[in-house]
C-alpha cells in the first residue's frame, strides 16, 4: 500500500495546479463567505442568516495575504464573535485601512493607472478576437485567464461590446 501512495505523490507532482491569489479574484469572495459562515454556524450552533452588504464590501476589498485559509480564519472568528442574525466582522479581524498611495508627485508623469492599462490591454485582445471570449480562439485563452474570471473583470473595467462597436 505504501508503494501505491508514493506513486499517486508522484503523480500528484507532475501535474501542477496552479491557482490566482484571492486578491485577485474577489468575485471567489461571497460564494466562499456564505460557505465559511454556514460551515462555522452548523458547527458552533449559532443563527447567523445574512451577511450585511457592507461586511461583504470590506471583505471583497481586503488584500488577503494570507488567501482562502485567512479568509476561514476570520469567517470563524466572526461567526464566534457575532452576537446576532447577522455576521459582524470585527475591525480587529479585519483592518478597514488599505495602505495609502503614494504622493502623486512620486509617480513618473507618464504613469498610467493600472487598470487602465489593464481595460486598454483587454480590449485589444477583444478587438483582435472579434470579441470572442470563449473557446479556443477567444480572449480567455489568448489572457490565460479563465472565461468567467475574463467577464467579471470586463464589467468591473465597464468593459461592453455595445460601446465598443459605438465607437
Amino acid at each position: 500500500m505504501e508503494a501505491t501512495m508514493a506513486t499517486s505523490r508522484h503523480r500528484l507532482n507532475v501535474f501542477p495546479v496552479t491557482l490566482p491569489p484571492l486578491r485577485e479574484r474577489p468575485e471567489d469572495i461571497p460564494p466562499l463567505v456564505h460557505y465559511f459562515v454556514a460551515r462555522y454556524r452548523a458547527k458552533i450552533g449559532r443563527k447567523i442568516s445574512r451577511v450585511p452588504q457592507e461586511t461583504m464590501a470590506r471583505l471583497a476589498v481586503y488584500a488577503w495575504p494570507g488567501n482562502v485559509r485567512e479568509l476561514e480564519n476570520v469567517i470563524e472568528r466572526a461567526v464566534i464573535l457575532s452576537p446576532g442574525a447577522e455576521l459582524e466582522v470585527a475591525p480587529e479581524l479585519l483592518p478597514a485601512s488599505v495602505p495609502a498611495a503614494p504622493p502623486r508627485s512620486a509617480a513618473p508623469a507618464d504613469a498610467v493607472p493600472l487598470a487602465l492599462v489593464e481595460r486598454d490591454h483587454i480590449l485589444s485582445v477583444l478587438r483582435r478576437t472579434n470579441w470572442r471570449v470563449d473557446g479556443p480562439h477567444g480572449a480567455a485563452r489568448l489572457l490565460n485567464l479563465h472565461p468567467s474570471t475574463l467577464r467579471s473583470r470586463m464589467q468591473k473595467l465597464g468593459i461592453r461590446r455595445s460601446e465598443e462597436q459605438a465607437s
